[in-house]
């Protein structure tokens, strides 16, 4: 009796049993479903903590932004005004300096400073102001643009001359002893002689330096005009050692008349020596204006009636007139 009323004691006793067991399952399945969630993998743990930290973060830096101190701002535009001053000053700067080296306005610096040698546009501009329009100027041919731009005036050679000839030609007449170079720019309807010299302020670029290329390009065309003879055991010279062709060439007077006048000894910075011709006058050319560095150097043919010696009376005959005017025509210089 005992056991059937403990085995079978009544229904409130088996419904018990049953509820409990099928609650435990229920809290089973409940804990096992909730495990992984409560328990998320180390990746999710990483992006659940990034989002909360830029949620967290976000708000706050955008109130530092908004929040910028006056003086930090103050400092920072000066900053950015400063650079951009900097950055103008450095384009300009390598603009003139880096970037473009222009041939007519010289510079240098010496323990005094800068010297600026403005002496092209100076004899640029006397051609200009006190020459006639049809007048032509000779020089070689380095020259040549520069002096039809800013002296508008016509040139026998430039800087775009082909033709070999006339380059020889001027050449030819540079190498040539005063009178000969006179007859020669005559022929060529010539009124001016420009020479640039830099033995005064040590300007290398001269036509001293130059001048041994007119006489190669010179005896190119014409014969008579030799390179040795304007060497001296193979040097070039323009001291006491120079050649008597080398002193008595239209170049070497035209760049040294006057020049001992400067220093009183006539010594060239360039070449590094006293010159050996100090004392001469030109006979077939006069000197019309020199730039105040006697950097550029510009001189006027003579004309005709002005070199024949003695004066021609008034009382002559038109027959002698003729007779000297036919003995003063043009002549062929290459012939």
């Amino acid at each position: 009796m005992m056991a059937l009323l403990l085995g079978n004691g009544s229904p409130n006793g088996s419904s018990a049993s049953t509820v409990n067991t099928s609650s435990s399952k229920n809290e089973k399945t409940e804990k096992s479903e909730a495990a992984p969630k409560e328990k998320p993998s180390k990746k999710n743990r990483r992006k659940d903590k990034e989002v909360t930290e830029s949620v967290s973060v976000k708000p706050k830096r955008e109130k530092r932004l908004s929040v910028l101190p006056l003086e930090a701002s103050i400092v920072c535009t000066l900053l950015l005004i400063a650079l951009g001053g900097f950055y103008v000053v450095h384009c300009v700067w390598a603009a003139a300096e880096a970037y473009s080296a222009p041939s007519i306005v010289l510079t240098s610096r010496s323990r005094e400073g800068l010297h600026v040698f403005d002496d092209f546009r100076e004899a640029y501009a006397w051609l200009s102001h006190n020459t006639d329009v049809d007048d032509k100027v000779a020089s070689w041919w380095d020259y040549g643009y520069q002096t039809t731009a800013m002296a508008n005036r016509t040139v026998i050679v430039d800087n775009n001359t082909w033709n070999n000839t006339h380059i020889a030609t001027v050449g030819t007449a540079m190498s040539s002893p005063e009178k000969a170079a006179w007859e020669i720019f005559d022929s060529l309807d010539v009124k001016y002689v420009l020479v640039v010299f830099g033995g005064l302020v040590g300007y290398p670029s001269d036509d001293i330096n130059k001048f041994l290329w007119m006489v190669r390009i010179g005896g190119g065309e014409f014969p008579h005009i030799k390179e040795p003879d304007y060497l001296r055991d193979g040097q070039y010279r323009v001291d006491a050692q120079a050649t008597p062709t080398m002193l008595n060439c239209l170049m070497y007077k035209l760049c040294y008349y006057r020049f001992v006048e400067t220093d009183g000894k006539g010594f060239d910075r360039v070449r590094g020596y006293e010159i050996g011709k100090k004392h001469f006058k030109l006979t077939h050319f006069e000197e019309v204006f020199t730039t105040h560095h006697w950097m550029v150097r510009i001189y006027k043919l003579k004309p005709q009636k002005n070199r024949i010696r003695g004066k021609l009376k008034k009382s002559k005959s038109s027959s002698k007139t003729s007779s000297t005017l036919a003995a003063g025509r043009k002549k062929n210089p290459w012939q």
